[in-house]
């Protein structure tokens, strides 16, 4: 669980970063991160109990 929340944790910091580097302002930079932090851990626990059921 603390791979996936790093992983995340990253994923999501480039996504805001890029996003300001865009041309975003700061408020919409975070919820871009936000929404990739959620998008990412989401994906990695269903891959995870995915792969647990085998």
């Amino acid at each position: 669980m603390l791979l996936i929340l790093l992983a995340a944790g990253a994923i999501s910091g480039v996504a805001g970063f890029l996003s300001h580097a865009a041309g975003n302002n700061v408020p919409a930079a975070i919820l871009t991160g936000g929404g990739a932090f959620a998008g990412t851990v989401g994906l990695l626990l269903a891959i995870a109990h995915y792969a647990g059921e085998k």
